[in-house]
């Protein structure tokens, strides 16, 4: 998911673990919106201004995601992808939407402890109530329909195994649809997702914060994925208790990289953390370095070779340099299906 993950892999080839977090995470300071139709050709930055403020903010190439990727994610078994694929390439087809005709797509999560609870806003779908209703059906979903404040709005049982990577997983257990204008839907957890519709009809305040958009704008934009995550302050405190290879995480400002999946799908991440100095960011460095050498050292000797964390360790690249830290990681197919054996 994020440069957060590849510590997750360094923590189990060790056989130790950080203690998740149960405390919910402090919202962030909510900042003006002004009341606004949603625009058919929105940009992404409007659809952000959507989003309640977030610890984890994405931008999707949805086009290239539905129409490319997400067919051929039903051979990948790890983490549950292969199944949530299916529900949702199954919805697509029963209510015959035109992938082809969707453009942005904007993510916005809060991480309660390791969850990530948030939604997603599409533009380009037009939300056809008797579609949806067969679909819902179709792929055997539970679900019933509520007015909220004079907006249809989808609820959701599922009860799919939420897709995780490492200790983070998205919670889908209570979903919400809802249309907020003629080609723009929001699905994801029920109250974000009327947290969404109140600030698009100006009774909430929300926003991303402009540090998060900043970086944001310095990811590469032909990514399938890119993404800005600012650490909660819980997160940063448990890595700093675990110890001293763990204290340099809580220097991390912001993180902020991009996910690409390649046409075999294997994939590969790349990731920027800045801190505040280029002493704190040489600190991360070694630190990010230490930790993976110790996983290494960890593994037993006789299957360094085809152990997949093994693999994994030594496919990633860690580089500091000024006040920031990059991390590039690159999984071929090959190390990922061996994954899925786990």
């Amino acid at each position: 998911m994020n440069g957060v993950a590849v510590l997750y892999v360094a923590a189990q080839s060790t056989k130790r673990s950080v203690k998740s977090a149960n405390r919910n995470v402090k919202s962030l300071s909510l900042s003006k919106t002004t009341k606004t139709p949603v625009k058919t050709n929105s940009t992404t930055d409007e659809l952000i201004a959507l989003l309640p403020p977030s610890n984890l903010v994405a931008i999707l190439d949805a086009k290239r995601g539905l129409k490319d990727i997400l067919p051929r994610l039903s051979s990948m078994s790890i983490g549950g992808v292969d199944k949530l694929a299916a529900r949702i390439q199954e919805f697509l087809t029963s209510t015959g939407l035109d992938t082809s005709k969707v453009t942005n797509a904007v993510m916005g999560f809060e991480m309660n402890g390791t969850q990530l609870i948030g939604a997603a806003i599409f533009q380009g779908i037009p939300l056809d109530d008797k579609k949806v209703e067969e679909a819902m059906k179709a792929a055997k979903f539970e679900y019933k329909i509520e007015n909220y404040k004079s907006k249809k709005v989808y609820l959701v049982t599922s009860t799919i195994k939420p897709p995780a990577l490492g200790p983070f997983s998205i919670k889908t257990n209570q979903m919400g649809l809802i249309a907020l204008g003629p080609e723009h839907v929001v699905i994801g957890d029920l109250r974000t997702v009327k947290l969404i519709a109140d600030i698009q009809s100006g009774a909430a305040r929300g926003g991303v914060s402009k540090l998060m958009t900043a970086a944001l704008k310095e990811t590469r934009e032909t990514a399938l994925v890119r993404f800005a995550l600012d650490i909660p302050q819980d997160l940063r405190t448990e890595a700093a208790n675990q110890g001293d290879l763990f204290k340099s995480i809580a220097a991390i400002k912001i993180m902020m990289g991009t996910f690409d999946v390649a046409e075999d799908l294997g994939l590969s991440l790349d990731t920027t953390m800045r801190t505040e100095s280029e002493k704190a960011a040489a600190e991360l460095g070694e630190g990010l370095k230490g930790l993976l050498s110790l996983a290494r050292a960890f593994l037993p000797p006789s299957n360094q070779q085809n152990d997949p964390y093994g693999q994994i360790i030594d496919q990633v690249k860690i580089v500091a340099k000024l006040s920031d830290v990059s991390l590039s990681l690159t999984l071929p197919r090959a190390i990922i299906d061996q994954l899925s054996k786990q």
